[in-house]
């Protein structure tokens, strides 16, 4: 009895249809890290020291079963983070808001395993390139009012990440997915340049839909 029930929930785990030839749409929600540099706004002039920002966007995921195992990967995606400071009662006279803002695109390519726990489930792990870029925007309207948009950051990483797929309908159902990635990223303005390792964990979930398979 025990040999059949230990048989049975096997069966149940490694049971699916055929993935090779299909594929997997994500749209999902994203949480991750902008890495900003800027010269103008900082302390120190002459230089552009670098700090890192949370940011929240989207992304559009592409998987492309290669087997039954194992997938092509590849999303692009948008960041971006605002943040507003209105003067209070201790603020000098005439001060004016304060708004500071991010925005930054991103694209990655990688392989997954993916491993089906019965016919609704699928477990997917793997490694990835991403490039990103972004750049961040100073604006105070304390008269005569001023406004500072930095130049172009990029950066290149390694990641690495753990995810599901539940599936709910027939060919839709829901993804969720963190990792961690570690990278160069570089910066150029007014002639000083600046160059650093970041890391940093993210995270998204959203819709998955379906297509194809046998």
């Amino acid at each position: 009895m025990k040999r059949l029930l230990t048989s049975a929930v096997l069966l149940a785990l490694t049971a699916s249809t055929s993935l090779a030839g299909g594929s997997f749409l994500g749209l999902q929600f994203t949480s991750g890290t902008a890495d900003i540099a800027t010269e103008a706004s900082s302390g120190f002039t002459g230089f552009a020291p670098a700090f890192d920002h949370s940011e929240w966007g989207f992304k559009a995921e592409l998987w492309n079963m290669m087997a039954d195992d194992y997938a092509f990967n590849v999303s692009a995606g948008l960041g971006l983070f605002s943040e507003e400071n209105k003067p209070g009662n201790n603020a000098a006279v005439g001060d004016g808001t304060f708004k500071y803002t991010q925005s930054s695109w991103n694209i990655r390519v990688g392989g997954d395993r993916v491993v089906a726990l019965g016919e609704r489930t699928y477990l997917f792990f793997g490694p990835g390139i991403e490039y990103w870029t972004g750049k961040a925007k100073f604006e105070d309207e304390t008269p005569p009012g001023a406004s500072y948009e930095t130049e172009n950051i990029s950066r290149i990483s390694l990641s690495g990440r753990l995810g599901a797929h539940m599936m709910i309908g027939e060919n839709w159902g829901l993804t969720l997915q963190g990792g961690h990635k570690v990278g160069r990223a570089t910066y150029t303005e007014a002639g000083a340049e600046t160059t650093w390792w970041p890391s940093s964990m993210d995270a998204s979930g959203g819709l998955l839909f379906r297509f194809g398979g046998n």
